[in-house]
């Protein structure tokens, strides 16, 4: 058997907008015995949510027939180099139906060990790349030595049972032992937190961190740096690059942001909308394309979103972010707070 388990990732609540408004996907029960008949039968049919062959990371998003807001993200397993190479072929979003044995995994994720995958179609986000992506590698390499992370929380369970960060261009799993779960459910997507850590000796791949039970003295397992949710509903002011989430199988419509720097590569991305006046967000939707339009030669692929790197805007608005996994905080604003700073299409 190729691995011995993969990432854990929950489809987060605000998916569609990066707020917690109608049209949200949610984390609903997940009965195993449901699920697993159908597994092993005429298979799982979904989408990729994740793919990343160098840390041999394969998620995978099942949703109810019929009801798109019913979903759960499962970790893929293959069985064999075959399966894994066929696993490794696929692109986030892409249909694919997968069979095999479903079993609850470390934490709250299920696993599925597949033993047969049929590719369905693939998604093409239609946004032409001039800067291309270096897949993430050699994770184990750059954790040698290190004891403690500073990282953005990527997504987590609500009973705290599954953690996952950002780190540098990483995305990892972290198992969270029992007596520092309450802290981990603390938690919202987009906190910056600082942590301790082991290397955990299962699965050997892909590497998995354990949160750090050693408590001893003044020694704190986890911190938190800076609260996303501190700033929900307050106002705020940000200038940095013009981001744009194109619109997918999980976003009913291309969705615009900007990015606010942090410290050791930990970018917040907001995302701009005017909630109560659909004739105002259009006049920003269009602002912000014709900018994006004007400089072509400056798009970066940035995994599950296209950053400008020539075309900067400042955006004044309200911070909604009520919700702990919230894909994205959203800046609540109107086309009149939003100002293109670099980038403006020529005349």
């Amino acid at each position: 058997m190729v691995g011995g388990c993969a990432l854990a990732v929950i489809l987060s609540a605000g998916a569609v907008c990066g707020q917690s408004g109608a049209g949200a996907s949610r984390q609903v029960p997940l009965t195993l015995d449901e699920l697993t008949v159908t597994a092993r039968g005429p298979g799982l049919r979904g989408r990729m949510h994740g793919v990343a062959p160098g840390q041999s990371v394969f998620v995978f998003t099942w949703t109810r027939p019929g009801n798109f807001f019913e979903n759960h993200n499962l970790s893929l397993v293959p069985v064999s180099p075959a399966i894994r190479e066929a696993l490794a072929s696929l692109d986030r979003h892409q249909e694919a139906v997968v069979r095999g044995v479903l079993k609850q995994g470390y934490g709250s994720q299920p696993h599925l060990m597949v033993e047969a995958v049929e590719p369905g179609e693939k998604w093409a986000p239609g946004v032409p790349v001039a800067v291309r992506r270096d897949p993430p590698r050699d994770l184990a390499r750059n954790l040698a030595g290190k004891s403690r992370l500073t990282a953005l929380v990527h997504a987590l369970a609500l009973d705290g049972g599954m953690l996952v960060v950002e780190w540098r261009t990483f995305v990892i799993p972290v198992q969270v032992p029992e007596t520092l779960r309450a802290g981990v459910a603390a938690l919202f997507r987009g906190d910056r937190i600082r942590f301790r850590f082991r290397v955990a000796s299962q699965p050997r791949e892909p590497v998995h961190l354990t949160l750090d039970p050693d408590l001893t003295g003044d020694r704190r397992a986890l911190e938190v740096l800076d609260s996303i949710h501190e700033q929900h509903d307050q106002e705020r002011t940000v200038t940095g690059r013009l981001v744009l989430f194109p619109r997918s199988p999980v976003l009913r419509r291309s969705i615009w942001a900007v990015e606010d720097r942090g410290d050791d590569g930990l970018h917040r991305y907001f995302t701009i909308f005017n909630f109560s006046d659909a004739k105002d967000q259009d006049r920003t939707d269009a602002l912000l394309q014709e900018a994006w339009t004007a400089h072509p030669e400056g798009v970066s692929d940035g995994r599950n979103k296209y950053i400008h790197t020539r075309v900067r805007v400042r955006v004044r608005g309200a911070v909604s972010n009520p919700a702990p996994n919230q894909a994205n905080p959203t800046l609540v604003t109107t086309s009149e707070q939003v100002e293109i700073v670099t980038g403006k299409p020529a005349g």
